[in-house]
């Protein structure tokens, strides 16, 4: 958290140095600016100001703040400090920092009506789920048709079950996932706040960064997840893509062939982190065969 803090104005302020530090108002209205500034609807100087605006001053004093000069005067100073929202990616471009998998926005109201979304980290989330919110992204990013934005957060964004009792092996507190139900969430969903439903997709996002260096334990194991997306060495004949297409389609149909959590249909119930693991396994395996072989030609 930065500390803000002007004497001659009896004014002292604790806010996020990025979104990971927001409480759910703040994250949603950062996430509204942060769809702004990510299709060029404002700059990096104006979401700091706009930012800041939000993240000190109460509805009132936002709307007063225009015509008052000295105000507007420490909003500028303090939005320097806002510049720890962003860094640079390889690429050299700034970007909006995104180091976080809890969900700021554990649920939703529409009409009388409360919509859960996922877990902290994704854990009550099935394969299912995640392979159909993966297509919903792809569609935005080649598009930016904000339709699929609305379709990632209704495939996520459930009523609450009627029962404690259910056999669900994600021990989701949602109802079940239905593929069908989500476009009618989705039109649910078209006049709500939009910094809730880009704030989802900045969630989303991150926790798909996050799997690409993600370091876990099982069975009091350390096993890295970056080896998902990791090619094999350019200077082999064997050398393959990344783990194709992880978390789209094909790898349902891979892993139902496998047996190993039974039918397509049950495939798609089965936990997400249960079928990353797997994933790990075998790939892992093909890095082990590829070293073994490497070993042997070595040594022939």
């Amino acid at each position: 958290m930065h500390t803000i803090e002007i004497p001659e104005a009896n004014f002292k302020i604790y806010i996020p140095e990025d979104l990971s530090e927001c409480d759910r108002i703040q994250y949603i209205n950062i996430s509204s600016l942060a769809h702004q500034l990510n299709t060029g609807l404002i700059d990096q100087e104006t979401f700091q100001i706009q930012a800041v605006k939000f993240l000190c001053l109460t509805n009132k004093e936002r709307e007063d703040s225009a015509t008052e000069d000295k105000k507007y005067e420490n909003i500028y100073l303090i939005s320097d400090y806002l510049s720890s929202f962003f860094e640079t990616d390889e690429e050299e471009n700034t970007v909006i920092k995104q180091y976080f998998i809890h969900n700021p926005i554990e649920k939703v109201k529409h009409n009388f009506t409360t919509f859960y979304g996922p877990s902290n980290e994704f854990n009550n989330v099935s394969y299912g789920e995640y392979v159909d919110a993966m297509s919903h992204l792809y569609d935005y990013l080649e598009t930016q048709d904000k339709t699929y934005l609305y379709l990632l957060f209704a495939t996520f964004y459930r009523k609450k079950k009627v029962t404690l009792f259910s056999a669900d092996a994600t021990n989701d507190k949602r109802v079940p996932y239905n593929e069908h139900r989500v476009p009618i969430i989705a039109t649910k969903f078209k006049h709500h706040n939009f910094g809730i439903i880009y704030g989802f997709f900045l969630l989303f996002t991150s926790f798909n960064k996050y799997l690409q260096t993600a370091k876990i334990f099982v069975q009091g194991k350390e096993i890295d997840l970056s080896i998902l997306y990791k090619d094999f060495p350019t200077d082999l004949k064997q050398k393959e893509s990344n783990i194709p297409g992880i978390g789209m389609k094909s790898l349902l149909y891979t892993i139902a062939e496998s047996g190993v959590f039974g039918t397509l249909a049950e495939v798609r119930k089965a936990p997400l982190w249960e079928i990353l693991i797997r994933l790990y396994d075998i790939r892992k395996r093909d890095f082990d065969a590829l070293a073994n072989q490497t070993k042997q030609e070595n040594n022939a």
